[in-house]
């Protein structure tokens, strides 16, 4: 019973080690996380929790757990470096997926067509063979805001229905559209939205801009309001006259399939 109890309390301490090691590297990635590849306000709207979980589940739970369970300190020491470098292997290697799928999946632009902006992962770019150092000549932010003209000429609207039809692109996908966001601000914010109208449909929402407008001391009519289609809630936009992105608000989870 006595040495059961020590095996347990070995393989605890083993996998706590392991959960501190874990912890440094998942804190890291979580800074690049939250501040660089799904910065505000596309954390929550735009896959950026669910990256979080996919990091924590890899780093956080799956090699402390493969320790918990293999780790034998009665085992020779080389049978136990052969163990623990195995874990580490299956570690790294799930994890290396996890960080690729993540960051593959970040909001690599942020495209305006047609009244609404829409996010854009990295993914997208890179099957289109398209650089994402390209995208940096539209805007300085990061991710760079992005205009889609829609075109007036035939042989363009053509183009755009070949590559709708042909490739699957959708239009604000189509980079031979992309145009400097500043530069097209007349043409963009002419399609703003009646923010009076939305939040008087939306309690929470309108709690969220009366906050907003508190801490900014200001007032609703200095700013600018533009919707955002991401990926898992949609978001309105809160821009300044000069066109930078001052706050959001949050729209309702979309129902799953949507």
């Amino acid at each position: 019973m006595a040495e059961h109890a020590s095996l347990i309390k070995s393989k605890f301490k083993a996998a706590g080690i392991h959960f501190g090691i874990s912890s440094i590297i998942f804190i890291i990635l979580a800074y690049f996380i939250v501040f660089k590849w799904y910065p505000f306000p596309y954390f929550t709207a735009d896959g950026g929790w669910q990256g979080i979980r996919i990091v924590a589940l890899i780093d956080l739970v799956l090699g402390p757990f493969l320790t918990l369970i293999i780790f034998n300190p009665h085992k020779s020491n080389r049978e136990i470096r052969f163990d623990l470098g195995t874990i580490a292997l299956v570690q790294i290697s799930v994890l290396m997926w996890g960080i690729y799928t993540v960051h593959n999946e970040r909001p690599a632009a942020v495209i305006h067509w047609d009244g609404e902006f829409y996010t854009m992962p990295g993914k997208s770019y890179k099957e289109q063979g398209i650089s994402l150092s390209q995208l940096n000549q539209y805007s300085d932010e990061k991710p760079p805001l992005i205009h889609a003209h829609r075109p007036t000429d035939i042989e363009t609207l053509h183009e755009i229905l070949r590559l709708s039809t042909e490739e699957n692109l959708a239009p604000f996908e189509q980079h031979h559209l992309y145009r400097p966001f500043r530069e097209n601000g007349n043409e963009i914010f002419l399609n703003q939205i009646n923010i009076d109208e939305i939040i008087s449909h939306n309690e929470k929402m309108k709690q969220e801009l009366e906050s907003f407008i508190a801490k900014s001391e200001s007032k609703i009519d200095d700013y600018i309001y533009m919707p955002l289609n991401a990926r898992y809630h949609n978001v309105i936009l809160i821009f300044s006259k000069d066109g930078d992105i001052r706050g959001s608000l949050n729209a309702p989870y979309k129902e799953q399939g949507e």
